[in-house]
């Protein structure tokens, strides 16, 4: 953008873009590849003001005009919208605008002609309303919905990120899987979220009913509702759409039976069987070294693999692992934390620190929990069908409160939201290294 001045007045002047080339055209129809407006003033910083405000306006007209020849329906919608924002009015219907008070419809006429030329086609369809509302499909939704939420997630790493869009993903293929119908190719039909009713919802519903009745989680079916939910109504509320959310209510009762979560390993289990000689020797030395360092600190998984070198503080008078961002979202602020580190952990994360820090799953715990559950069930060493590596977590937690370790200090350890007003530090590494001291192998 640029403004020139031309004997006291200025001017808003800009090369026209190539992927608008031939579209824009001049007072005698012909392509054009700069424009020129006046700005009907002398002072240049109200000039600027002025030329901002043109711009935004030329440049929706022609990502409509664009729309409109490439033929989307689409996106010839969806730029009708923004150009009509662009000119000051919301987008609305010509048959919604027709009828009742005819005021607002003479008012956007009328728009359309100051400074006693023509608008162009497309602002006079985006301002009239004439273009056919076409709203986007589920998956379209999802995407547009990503980008719409990107600030929620600038401290996630890629990682990250990915593992947070999968279960979204999943969400929204079970449902197109259930309720459209297939194409001759076998993949959805294209339903746009106009069309999607109270009744879709339910049937999917039904479908997760008879996957509960059969054994599943009902965590499983309500995560789907979750997401789809939480996708409409950001959707709808950023975009400005009036559509009901059809899957509101849905929701299963959890289930309470204590089974249902991961178990922890019996401390007889972890020195008997995990901790035997050699019973560890088929997996990598990395994958092996954050089991053990699992095994004296209830530490996440990820908060081991995604740690950098720097956190592995194995030299201190007290030696700890940081838990901090570091180039990922922790879970929530109370999971920041430094953890003492003893025992078989201690001598795990140095080795770590010998080889440079964590390498080949280094963002990469989903690989790693994979990796570790198919040894521990081919080896004999899970206590029963439900255990895992998570289990060692679960084993630190009831340890320390077999010890009568303070909840404080278990809160500290294990990065649990203490309940609680916090006074001082709670110890700090010293009180959480002698609670750990006494759970240590």
């Amino acid at each position: 953008m640029g403004i020139v001045n031309d004997r006291g007045r200025w001017y808003w002047v800009k090369r026209v873009p190539k992927r608008f080339a031939g579209l824009v055209t001049g007072a005698d129809g012909k392509p054009v590849g700069q424009v020129r407006q006046a700005l009907h003033t002398g002072d240049k910083s109200e000039a600027k003001v002025k030329a901002a405000q043109i711009e935004a306006a030329r440049l929706a007209e022609w990502e409509a005009m664009a729309a409109g020849d490439a033929g989307s329906a689409r996106r010839h919608y969806e730029a009708a919208r923004e150009l009509a924002a662009a000119r000051g009015f919301p987008y609305r219907p010509v048959a919604a605008l027709a009828e009742g008070d005819l005021a607002p419809l003479v008012e956007r006429l009328l728009s359309l002609t100051e400074g006693g030329a023509l608008a162009s086609p497309a602002a006079t369809e985006a301002v009239l309303g004439t273009v056919p509302e076409v709203l986007p499909t589920l998956p379209e939704v999802l995407t547009e919905y990503y980008e719409m939420t990107t600030t929620r997630h600038i401290k996630k790493s890629d990682a990250q990120r990915h593992k947070w869009k999968l279960p979204r993903e999943r969400a929204v293929r079970n449902f197109l899987d259930v309720v459209v119908e297939k194409g001759a190719d076998g993949k959805p039909l294209a339903l746009p979220v106009g069309d999607i009713t109270r009744q879709h919802a339910l049937d999917f519903r039904r479908w997760w009913a008879t996957r509960v009745e059969r054994g599943m989680n009902p965590e499983s079916a309500n995560k789907d509702f979750g997401h789809l939910s939480e996708i409409w109504n950001t959707w709808i509320e950023l975009k400005g759409v009036d559509l009901p959310n059809p899957f509101t209510k849905l929701r299963f009762a959890p289930d309470t039976d204590s089974e249902a979560r991961t178990p922890p390993f019996s401390r007889e289990w972890v020195t008997d069987k995990l901790l035997a000689d050699g019973a560890l020797d088929g997996l990598n030395e990395e994958s092996r070294d954050v089991l053990l360092v699992m095994v004296n600190t209830g530490l996440r998984p990820s908060e081991i693999t995604d740690a950098p070198l720097e956190d592995f503080a194995v030299t201190d008078n007290v030696p700890h692992l940081i838990v901090a961002p570091h180039g990922r979202e922790v879970k929530v602020s109370h999971t920041r934390r430094n953890v003492p580190l003893l025992g078989v952990s201690l001598e795990a994360a140095r080795r770590i620190v010998a080889r440079g820090g964590m390498k080949r799953y280094r963002f990469k715990a989903g690989s790693w929990s994979g990796l570790v559950n198919k040894y521990l069930a081919n080896n004999g060493l899970k206590e029963t069908p439900k255990h895992s590596a998570y289990s060692i977590r679960h084993y630190v937690e009831n340890a320390l409160l077999a010890a009568s370790v303070d909840d404080r200090v278990r809160a500290d350890i294990l990065g649990h939201k203490y309940k609680r007003p916090k006074y001082g530090d709670g110890g700090a590494l010293l009180g959480r290294k002698d609670a750990l001291a006494l759970i240590a192998l």
